[in-house]
């Protein structure tokens, strides 16, 4: 894009250069239009028509659009496809603007942070993250819509199959690690950081359909990542979650905290309690399933009776 584009194209070209891996969604009267990689992405994965906007130095522009009322619905169907979506709103009456209306991302919303309307009731939408801390693996997870958050660590010759073996179990819709240190040996080979308008690199584990999320380096940074959870929590120790000497899981959710803070705008005050656990010595059952037991034990009480 060129310095002689329109007013209106140099201020998606601004936004968009702050969410260069998410589709953006920039709002136009009462439609989300997208433009350029990103409307070709679209209009492929949601199946509607591509078109084009006036044409810049005799380019033409590929563009689609959705209308605002029904974009939930687009946008759904995009994150349980791996994408990222930026959601750029007008943030001022466009009858009111003198020039240019004034417009900025107010979410952005990825495959982890989705609330459960965009998912289904019935399903976990976790984001997990793995750290790596010299010969300690920590991960930890979050459900950000019922707000349950855990981690744990994972040390030994047999660290990272019990790292797989948690991934394949918790079935994250998102996982963030380390941009320098890819989640397993066979992802070296694969780009890292998704391409604009690519499909997003989703890991190979088995059967796994996670998205994954690389971050810079320093989010992993202990002495950054771990403040950040005592801060969220009001703590000055980690202690009483059973985190004080565990480093790489406590990092791991610092890191799953700095991206929340990074994504979403809204308060996250009903995430109030991290756990720590031990896989090998219990059966975590997370939120929704506690949920589906619930709902099928009067089932099971009713036969007993007969």
């Amino acid at each position: 894009m060129n310095e002689q584009s329109t007013p209106l194209m140099r201020q998606y070209a601004a936004i968009k250069k702050e969410h260069p891996n998410a589709l953006l969604f920039f709002r136009l009267g009462d439609f989300y239009e997208l433009f350029f990689e990103d409307a070709v992405v679209a209009a492929r994965e949601l199946q509607i028509t591509l078109t084009s906007r006036n044409k810049e130095k005799g380019i033409s522009i590929p563009m689609c659009g959705v209308p605002y009322h029904s974009a939930e619905g687009y946008i759904s169907k995009l994150i349980r496809k791996g994408f990222k979506v930026a959601i750029c709103d007008q943030m001022e009456d466009p009858r009111l603007a003198k020039k240019l209306v004034k417009r900025e991302v107010t979410r952005v919303v990825t495959p982890g942070t989705a609330a459960d309307g965009q998912l289904g009731a019935e399903e976990n939408n976790f984001l997990a993250c793995v750290a790596h801390d010299k010969e300690v693996f920590g991960f930890a997870a979050l459900d950000l819509s019922t707000g349950e958050f855990r981690a744990t660590e994972f040390a030994g010759d047999e660290a990272e199959r019990r790292v797989r073996e948690e991934l394949l179990v918790l079935r994250p819709r998102e996982v963030l690690f380390a941009s320098s240190m890819p989640l397993f040996e066979q992802a070296a080979t694969k780009p890292l950081a998704p391409q604009p308008g690519a499909v997003p690199r989703i890991a190979s584990v088995e059967n796994a359909t996670w998205a994954e999320t690389p971050l810079d380096d320093w989010v992993f940074a202990a002495d950054y990542a771990i403040p950040l959870v005592e801060n969220h929590f009001g703590v000055l120790s980690l202690e009483g979650f059973g985190l004080a000497s565990r480093s790489a899981g406590a990092t791991a959710a610092g890191a799953i905290l700095h991206y929340i803070r990074s994504t979403q705008r809204g308060s996250i005050d009903h995430v109030d309690h991290i756990s720590y656990y031990e896989r090998q010595d219990c059966l975590v059952l997370d939120a929704v399933t506690v949920r589906n037991l619930e709902l099928i034990e009067p089932l099971f009480s009713a036969e007993a009776t007969r």
